[in-house]
Order: structure tokens, then C-alpha cells, then sequence
């Protein structure tokens, strides 16, 4: 199976979103938003405003809530700089 990413860059940090293709538009497009509307900027704002993250050890990833932007993150860390997005969403 191709697999496909796209980074964002903010300064020193790295953000990594797996692209999914969209059946609709028949395009590579970020599985965040293809899943959940929600646009990478989006997630890497909800990153930097962390209220809350806990590490889920049964999925080995961490799950983090951002009061400040009502969105939910699974993350892991590919290394010290890159931080790549799972999935993003809204309750």
C-alpha cells in the first residue's frame, strides 16, 4: 500500500500528517481532514495549546485534549523534532 505524508514546519518543530485519497475529488488530501474536517493548522494550534495528554500504552501513542481548541489529538513523537498527527477530531 503507498503511503503519502505531507510536513508542516514551525520553527524547529516538524508535524507529519498521513494523506489518504479523497474519492470525491479523486486527490491526496490530509486523512484529518478527510475523516474529520479538521485542517492541519488546526492540529498543530491544538498541539501547542495542550490542556491535557495522557499516554494510552495499549496503542503506544499519547492522547491530548486542547480546551483552547476543542480538538482531541493522538500523536507520537518520530523522533525528538517530528511529531506525527494520527488522527484529529472534534466531539
Amino acid at each position: 500500500m503507498l503511503k503519502i505524508y505531507e510536513i508542516h514546519e514551525l520553527t524547529e518543530l516538524k508535524f507529519k500528517f498521513k494523506l489518504d485519497l479523497n474519492p470525491i475529488t479523486n486527490k491526496y488530501e490530509p486523512h484529518i481532514f478527510i475523516r474529520h474536517l479538521i485542517e492541519p493548522k488546526q492540529a498543530v494550534a491544538a498541539f501547542l495549546n495542550i490542556s491535557y495528554k495522557n499516554r494510552n500504552q495499549v496503542y503506544e501513542r499519547w492522547e491530548a485534549y486542547s480546551k483552547t481548541d476543542d480538538l482531541h489529538l493522538f500523536y507520537n513523537f518520530v523522533n525528538k523534532n517530528t511529531i506525527m498527527i494520527i488522527t484529529a477530531f472534534k466531539i
